[in-house]
This record gives structure tokens, C-alpha cells and sequence, in this order.
């Protein structure tokens, strides 16, 4: 009994082993989501020196343990909320989230109104007038066609 437990306990302890890595957070990751200070480029695209020191006080925060949203507000903390590659979704912020979907859905619903004044602007319209000589001129050119 005492070995299948002790067993249980290196299969439990191999498969944490196994997992704690995929837990862990890389510089890439925290990088997409933060933009470079001087270039307002992406981090994990930007070769900036200030990203590139950026992304090594990233590494060194990943090797102490911290986590991707404590690394992010370090970073927010030392360089604003601009640093931030994407409005926080809370606060005044929340407005760049919603203005562009309000948008989108009042243009969608506008289409049918907008298209409808179009045609029946088209549809009352009177036909164009012909002037009688240029009547004429295209009768003569229609016979001559035709013969």
C-alpha cells in the first residue's frame, strides 16, 4: 500500500512539475498588450530602446513570479494609461468601446431609410424633355442604322 501511494504522489507531483510552466506568463504576451512610450508601436514589434528596456524589466518581473496584469499596471504605473495597447473596458474608457458599436448599428439601421429615400427621389423625376430637332436627328440615325 505504501508504494502505490507513494506512487500516486510522483505521478501528482511530475504532472504539477508539467503545468506550472504552461501557467507562466512570456514577454511576448505581456507585450501585445502594452505599447512603447516613444514609437506608439506595439512592444512586441517595436525595437525602440525604450522597449527594448521595457521588455527586459518584463522578463525580470516574469522571472520574480509576477503575473501578466501585475506586470501591466507596473508598467501603467511607471508610464501612464497610454502605455496600454487597448482602452480599459471601465470608467470614462468604456466610451471607446461603445461609441464605435453604437455606430455601427445605427448605420446598419439607417441602409433601408437612407436607400428608400434614394429610390424614391430616382422614381419621381420626370423624364428629360427632347428637343424636337434632336428627335428628329435620332430618327434619321436610327432609319440609317437600319437600312
Amino acid at each position: 500500500m505504501g508504494r502505490r501511494v507513494t506512487a500516486a504522489l510522483a505521478v501528482l507531483l511530475a504532472a504539477l512539475a508539467m503545468a506550472v510552466p504552461a501557467l507562466s506568463v512570456t514577454v511576448n504576451e505581456v507585450a501585445r498588450e502594452v505599447r512603447c512610450p516613444t514609437c506608439n508601436t506595439p512592444l512586441d514589434v517595436s525595437n525602440s530602446p525604450a522597449a527594448q528596456r521595457m521588455k527586459i524589466f518584463i522578463a525580470d518581473r516574469i522571472a520574480e513570479g509576477d503575473g501578466k496584469q501585475e506586470i501591466i499596471d507596473a508598467l501603467v504605473v511607471e508610464f501612464g494609461r497610454g502605455v496600454l495597447a487597448t482602452p480599459p473596458k471601465s470608467g470614462f474608457d468604456l466610451v471607446a468601446w461603445i461609441v464605435p458599436i453604437v455606430l455601427v448599428v445605427g448605420g446598419l439601421a439607417a441602409i433601408p431609410f437612407i436607400t428608400r429615400s434614394w429610390a424614391r427621389r430616382r422614381g419621381d423625376a420626370p423624364a428629360p424633355e427632347i428637343a424636337p430637332e434632336d428627335a428628329a436627328r435620332l430618327d434619321e440615325e436610327l432609319r440609317r442604322r437600319d437600312a
